[in-house]
């Protein structure tokens, strides 16, 4: 997965001072990255539990994240999660995270992607999950490059996945905003399909 080599060069590039210092209104740039690492060793421990799906599938990637935007709670559980998974790493975190990203990788290899892939929220074909990784990936690492003062940057090939994906949930966002925003206009209302 070439986003995840993107997450690794930028994580690779944080200097020990960076590591604490703010990357969102939330967390540090160390909880930020725990975010990310955690979201994709989570993959891993949800496909050996190996639970069965219940009810009818999520309508895709931008279904599972309605989903999960809508779920209570979500917001402060990911962000407990995070802080609990940044205190747990050594100084440097960089080798937890590449050993997460190997194993995701190697399960991912053997892995059929119509295999039901269940989560909290519901379940879909496990290829399809994927997806909502790759968008996690790219934009979080878009948050790192900013945090730590770096030109933002993706490959053209996970672009390609999380451009789409973010067009699908444009009702999410402000009307106005969106159209200022997906036309070079500047404007004070943020556009966020995200919530």
């Amino acid at each position: 997965m070439e986003a995840t080599d993107a997450l690794l060069t930028c994580g690779a590039a944080v200097t020990p001072k960076d590591w604490d210092r703010p990357a969102t209104d939330r967390w540090t740039v160390r909880q930020l990255l725990a975010h990310v690492v955690r979201s994709l060793a989570v993959v891993g421990e949800l496909l050996d539990a190996d639970l069965d799906p219940q009810g009818p599938p999520l309508t895709g990637p931008t279904g599972y994240y309605r989903a999960a935007l809508d779920h209570a709670g979500a917001h402060d559980g990911i962000a407990g999660r995070a802080t609990e998974a940044a205190s747990a790493t050594d100084r440097d975190p960089m080798p937890w995270a590449r050993d997460v990203v190997a194993a995701l990788l190697d399960r991912v290899a053997v892995t059929p992607g119509d295999r039901p892939f269940v989560h909290l929220v519901g379940w879909l074909p496990f290829d399809e999950y994927l997806v909502t990784r790759v968008v996690e990936v790219v934009l979080h690492t878009f948050d790192l490059q900013l945090a730590c003062g770096l030109t933002p940057s993706a490959p053209g090939g996970a672009l390609a996945v999380v451009d789409p994906f973010l067009v699908d949930l444009a009702d999410r966002a402000d009307p106005t905003a969106l159209a200022l925003a997906l036309t070079g206009r500047s404007s004070s209302t943020v556009c966020n399909v995200l919530g």
